[in-house]
């Protein structure tokens, strides 16, 4: 089968889409795992993140959700958030940045525990829908 020079340019070669940076105002940047490794799923048990500060060697968060609060979230919906809704990942990622602009620092053991929500996160949960 014969190809074209066309074909064969680095020029024509679909560019991969670099993934979206989450910035705080304290120089942290966060990268959700999922954009950069396609076969990551994330869960209420665990939400992956990579966490630079400003140009420092990135480290590996994870975020999980408490068993308790996943009960009351699915318990206070009609419609109960499945363990693959945005929203767990979504809801992780906010309240990592809370934590970064908050202690000024990574996580210890760079693992984030959620046990409640702030009255935003709490409406966002109650009302949240994710796409069909």
């Amino acid at each position: 089968m014969a190809t074209s020079r066309k074909e064969l340019w680095p020029q024509s070669l679909p560019t991969p889409t670099p993934p979206i940076k989450y910035l705080t105002e304290n120089g942290f940047s966060i990268v959700r795992l999922c954009d950069l490794d396609a076969a990551i799923r994330n869960s209420p048990a665990d939400c992956g993140f990579l966490v630079a500060r400003d140009e420092d060697r990135s480290r590996e968060i994870h975020v999980s959700f408490a068993r308790q609060l996943v009960a009351e979230l699915r318990g206070r919906r009609r419609l109960p958030l499945s363990d693959d809704s945005v929203f767990w990942l979504v809801c992780a990622e906010s309240c990592l940045a809370t934590h970064l602009w908050e202690s000024n620092d990574f996580p210890s053991q760079d693992h984030l525990a959620i046990e409640q929500l702030s009255p935003e996160e709490l409406m966002l949960a109650l009302h949240w829908r994710d796409q069909d």
